[in-house]
């Protein structure tokens, strides 16, 4: 069997003691691959022979020759990530046979191509270099295959550099133009590779299907499949909870500023925390009632105040990284209100 993931026992028959007189755990090192939450659990469910059967017959440390033959054939692959924190995103990748290149026995190799500019991926790479590969034929033998391992992002123009010990297919894709041409790779050095059975993975038929690699258009990738744009704008940005972290950083700024901070001036600490809560709530089509006046307090408000509560929220809103669509939206609906306020801010209405 062979030393994977580097996993640690207790063994508290070989603890000196401590300073205090408490024994001191000691880590040995074990040849079983996994961790410790998988052996803890499997001592605790009484499966640790099913599992050293396992771990003896089906997991590597290296990519055997079957496995790099079977790699060599697929056209997607699950990758899953986590972040510094252990935040995780798991993401397909696609591309035709072959698009996962294999660099021996212990590499993979695989492009990123221009996608939707969030990089879930990359961005946890980029703080925690472990990675998980899933690997599945639903074609041919309904297969999977388990990588699990480190990775580290290689830009294109680095390779250009190497394309004399590049295999072929990876110079012919560093050759390509324009979208088809990757703008950065994956390197996967393998720490596991073992089985995905096929009991539960179906066979499927491939039907024929015109594929625009790289293509922007939202018909062409079904990019409202799921009808989010009916949601209001309030529930898809983080409803209540974004509204809380919104709201801090608009009234600080209302507060902060020489020309709107004293119509707040006769309110409390928690009403001036729930006026702008109520108007940003109606802005962002939240659920919570608002009628205008209690953005002014009494009266006063004018049309330059008006227009500075509307910067000031702009502002606020681009500083959270709100998109310039929704940004707009939110802006026609602050306008629609300006009206109501000015006329409820008159003071010849309240004579």
């Amino acid at each position: 069997m062979n030393l994977h993931r580097a996993s640690l026992v207790d063994d508290p028959a070989s603890s000196p003691p401590g300073s205090a007189g408490d024994p001191v755990a000691l880590k040995t090192p074990s040849l079983l691959p996994g961790s410790d939450g998988e052996h803890a659990l499997q001592a605790k469910f009484a499966s640790e022979d099913r599992a050293n059967t396992f771990y003896g017959r089906q997991v590597l440390n290296f990519l055997a020759p079957r496995m790099r033959e079977f790699i060599s054939l697929q056209e997607f692959m699950f990758v899953g990530t986590a972040d510094r924190h252990g935040e995780c995103d798991c993401s397909p990748r696609f591309g035709e046979p072959g698009f996962i290149h294999v660099l021996g026995n212990r590499h993979l190799l695989y492009p990123e191509y221009r996608g939707n500019g969030v990089f879930a991926s990359l961005g946890n790479i980029s703080e925690n270099p472990h990675i998980a590969l899933l690997i599945l034929d639903f074609y041919r033998d309904s297969i999977g295959l388990h990588v699990n391992g480190k990775a580290r992002i290689v830009q294109s123009d680095e390779l250009d550099a190497f394309t004399d010990k590049l295999p072929k297919d990876v110079v012919a894709e560093l050759a390509k133009d324009g979208r088809r041409r990757p703008n950065r790779w994956v390197m996967v050095e393998v720490e596991e590779a073992y089985i995905q059975c096929s009991k539960h993975i179906p066979l499927l038929k491939r039907l024929e299907r015109s594929i625009d690699w790289g293509t922007d258009s939202v018909a062409a990738k079904k990019g409202d499949y799921f009808q989010l744009k009916d949601i209001p704008f309030y529930d898809r940005i983080g409803g209540d909870k974004a509204m809380d972290i919104i709201v801090d950083l608009f009234r600080r700024k209302l507060l902060e500023d020489d020309l709107v901070r004293r119509l707040f001036d006769d309110v409390d600490m928690a009403a001036q925390r729930l006026i702008p809560k109520s108007f940003l709530a109606m802005a962002f089509g939240g659920p919570q009632q608002y009628s205008g006046v209690e953005l002014i307090g009494k009266v006063g408000l004018d049309a330059q105040h008006f227009d500075r509560v509307s910067a000031i929220l702009k502002e606020v809103l681009e500083e959270l990284k709100i998109g310039a669509a929704e940004v707009e939206e939110v802006m026609q609906i602050i306008e629609t209100t300006r009206e109501v306020i000015l006329n409820l801010s008159d003071p010849q209405r309240w004579r």
